[in-house]
């Protein structure tokens, strides 16, 4: 039998207190569509709360097994689902809104409010650590149905989104939730060998910032599916940083950066075997599927979805100075060849 002490990520975390916690998860989902489907009059918003608790309850559920220790590549498979869930939601429930912003909720995903900043910074932290970029541009439209409260007013957030995505929004160097978020946005405009130090002050900083959120403190009260700084380990990945300082910290998941890079360098490796199917900026896509620029010496891999048909972009350098560029084919959404010959 496997020692859950050995396995689990976070030492808040019992084995009971992980059952009980994976139960009440997965029979209040299973509750919510049972609600759903059901022909009983309902009050009003009964249906958008039902899709709410689906979305959220799956994400935390797959924080949930992380936390436990569950396999990488499992939760891997299993992020699509939750990607699923949170776009029924979105479809569904937000219209773009463009008067007063909504109460201290996340549920609608605008990121002027910090429940919802810290979910849209996971959700697009998990999609790129666990190998699923394909995700990046479903979430940046689910953002920008609330465009006026959510685009252009934060720097961090527009930093992320372009090394996410080649895709320049001009923001104040200013950051709607300063603590804890401050020293995070520094490191992704500041000098290379000045970010280490201020990623570590932010990690270390997080979870005292967090206070506001629904979940801080919840170790002491059986809400607890973990406490992961996500947001850290995605600017470590997109911006290169040595992690050699805080990697042993709490809170920081060390395991899915690692992760992300040995994708990365196994891709960087596949290059010098066999040349891929490569279009240039200004181009169209031939394919539709996951591209990516490749970046020497040893730097990282931009990668992006493109629809066929769609003009190729400039690519980010790592002083993110905007240049033309070749975008290489990552993976094809027809299963076809990604490689010439």
């Amino acid at each position: 039998m496997t020692d859950f002490k050995k396995i689990r990520r976070q030492k808040f975390l019992t084995e009971n207190d992980y059952r009980d916690k994976e139960k009440s998860l997965r029979y209040g989902i299973q509750l919510r569509y049972e609600s759903l489907a059901s022909d009983k009059q309902k009050v009003p918003e009964a249906d958008s709360r039902n899709r709410w608790a689906i979305a959220f309850k799956s994400l935390e559920l797959l924080l949930l097994c992380y936390t436990a220790g569950h396999p990488i590549e499992e939760l891997e498979a299993q992020l699509p689902e939750v990607i699923g869930r949170f776009d029924v939601y979105i479809e569904k429930v937000i219209s773009p809104r463009s008067k007063n912003p909504p109460e201290n909720v996340a549920d609608i995903l605008e990121i002027t409010q910090l429940d919802a900043y810290v979910y849209v910074f996971w959700l697009l932290a998990l999609c790129r650590l666990l190998g699923h970029p394909e995700f990046i541009p479903t979430i940046i439209g689910w953002v920008d149905k609330t465009r006026e409260f959510n685009r252009g007013r934060d720097g961090l957030f527009e930093n992320v989104l372009q090394a996410l995505t080649g895709t320049h929004v001009e923001a104040p160097r200013v950051v709607l939730h300063a603590v804890p978020y401050r020293p995070l946005a520094s490191a992704t405009v500041r000098a290379p060998e000045e970010r280490p130090a201020l990623v570590k002050e932010f990690v270390e900083g997080w979870y005292k910032g967090m206070k506001p959120t629904y979940w801080h403190g919840a170790h002491t009260d059986g809400l607890y599916f973990g406490y992961w700084c996500l947001e850290a380990a995605l600017v470590t990945v997109l911006w290169d940083i040595d992690d050699s300082s805080y990697r042993d910290h709490l809170v920081y998941p060390k395991d899915l950066v690692d992760y992300a890079r040995q994708q990365h360098a196994a891709i960087r490796a596949a290059e010098t075997e066999k040349p891929h199917i490569s279009r240039k900026t200004g181009e169209r896509c031939p394919y539709a599927g996951r591209w990516g620029v490749l970046e020497s010496p040893g730097a990282f891999v931009q990668e992006r979805f493109f629809k066929e048909g769609d003009v190729f972009p400039e690519g980010i350098g790592r002083d993110r100075r905007e240049g033309p560029v070749t975008w290489i084919v990552m993976g094809r959404e027809d299963g076809g060849p990604t490689r010439e010959g």
